[in-house]
């Protein structure tokens, strides 16, 4: 009789660990699953909405700002796709939109045949004072694209030309077949040659190179000394 007891009380428990079991392999499907469906929507989410204000081009904020920032990126640099999510929106809140510093992008083409098309495609929109709208659209993470695997086609610039409130699509898709803007890539790496840049991202602030992805720390660092030295602090 004890003996029975005995069986169906280990029985019992034996049961009860089984659910505690299928409790903690359900839970941890149920973060998988979630975990997946944050990714998929990072994935396939669109552009920042940004209304920028003192652009000129790839130019943005002051010219009289007495700090000139020049960033070289490549649009298929994961490097400069970090760079802009986690520095890009800091430097322009903190230091262009208050005056202090003036921001010049150089796209240019070091990673092969999709980096000099999306150069092109910015310097397009550019034409248009479109660039910093288009480069949003670009660095959105359902559009970036690297590896040179087609993402940064013609048809696929168009349509992310498309994407930009304002644009003329027909004179940028002009723009682009013509291959006008390719003399401006070609005239930012030359520009990046004189400093010696080789690589992106890499910024240049009032003449001091900083190679490679920069934490904002490192560069408010380089923006206070310049502005201590030119006496703007």
């Amino acid at each position: 009789m004890a003996s029975n007891r005995q069986e169906r009380l280990e029985r019992r428990r034996f049961k009860e660990k089984q659910g505690q079991f299928r409790w903690l392999i359900y839970m941890g499907i149920g973060a998988l699953v979630l975990v997946g469906l944050i990714a998929l929507s990072q994935r396939f989410s669109g552009p920042r909405q940004v209304t920028y204000t003192q652009k000129n081009g790839v130019e943005l904020g002051s010219p009289d700002a007495p700090v000139t920032m020049i960033e070289f990126l490549d649009f298929q640099c994961p490097h400069c796709l970090n760079s802009y999510n986690s520095v890009e929106h800091d430097v322009i809140t903190q230091y262009v939109d208050t005056g202090k510093v003036r921001l010049i992008y150089q796209a240019v083409g070091y990673l092969g045949p999709d980096s000099v098309n999306s150069a092109e495609a910015a310097y397009c929109a550019a034409d248009q004072n479109l660039f910093w709208e288009f480069h949003d659209v670009i660095f959105a993470p359902v559009n970036f694209s690297n590896g040179n695997t087609g993402g940064y086609s013609d048809d696929n610039l168009v349509r992310m030309a498309g994407q930009v409130s304002g644009m003329d699509v027909d004179a940028f898709r002009a723009c682009l077949s013509s291959d006008e803007q390719l003399q401006a890539v070609q005239a930012a790496h030359g520009l990046a040659t004189t400093f010696g840049i080789s690589g992106t991202p890499a910024f240049v602030i009032n003449g001091q190179v900083l190679a490679g992805a920069q934490p904002f720390a490192r560069l408010q660092q380089a923006f206070e000394e310049a502005l201590s030295a030119a006496g703007a602090n």
